[in-house]
């Protein structure tokens, strides 16, 4: 037995060996070649409508920054409404995080996605400052949520996608605590004329 498997190892290895070797020193017919570049003396025609690819009109594409919250909505009608316990800051995207104190509120516009994408099936949409909109839970006051976070959100429909308003808190470090919904609806309405839709 010990035989047989010396005998297959080294059948093994002579393979390997022929392979390495072909690759190094290819056949005869095979070797470095120059390469030949063909053209002509023709000019290059110029680019026009009917010879490119592209149909017209063309569509324009969405615009990857239509609305910033941290940039579009002024300061001093956010420190107004009480969102500025600490400066607003801008997050990842979109995205601005507003502090109350006894609360946090983020702002997020959405290119990629739509409304109805967005919206669960328990959503109660409403008209804010005649602009479709709806409300919903992210977090409901549970038993369970009720040790970590509370959220809810409110959703604009936009001619981009979408601008989602959450408002969420700790009942444990929160006080008094927010009525989520309530709140929320209140700042939506508060900050729907500065919003870009």
């Amino acid at each position: 037995m010990a035989a047989k498997i010396r005998l297959l190892s080294a059948l093994c290895a002579l393979v390997a060996a022929v392979i390495v070797v072909w690759q190094t020193n290819p056949p005869a017919g095979m070797a470095n070649e120059p390469v030949e570049l063909r053209s002509t003396s023709l000019p290059i025609a110029p680019i026009t409508e009917a010879s490119t690819t592209i149909k017209y009109p063309v569509i324009e594409t969405t615009d990857p920054d239509p609305f910033d919250p941290c940039r579009d909505i002024p300061l001093d009608v956010v420190q107004r409404i009480g969102l500025a316990y600490t400066p607003p800051t801008p997050e990842d995207g979109l995205r601005c995080h507003y502090d109350a104190g006894n609360y946090q509120m983020t702002v997020e516009a959405f290119v990629w996605r739509t409304y109805e994408e967005t919206i669960p099936p328990d959503a109660v949409e409403l008209d804010i400052a005649g602009h479709r909109a709806a409300q919903y839970w992210i977090m409901k006051p549970t038993d369970w949520n009720n040790r970590w976070w509370i959220t809810c959100m409110v959703a604009f429909d936009t001619s981009y996608g979408v601008i989602q308003q959450s408002l969420f808190y700790s009942p444990i470090y929160s006080e008094p605590d927010p009525d989520c919904m309530q709140v929320n609806l209140q700042r939506a309405h508060e900050l729907a004329p500065h919003y870009i839709y």
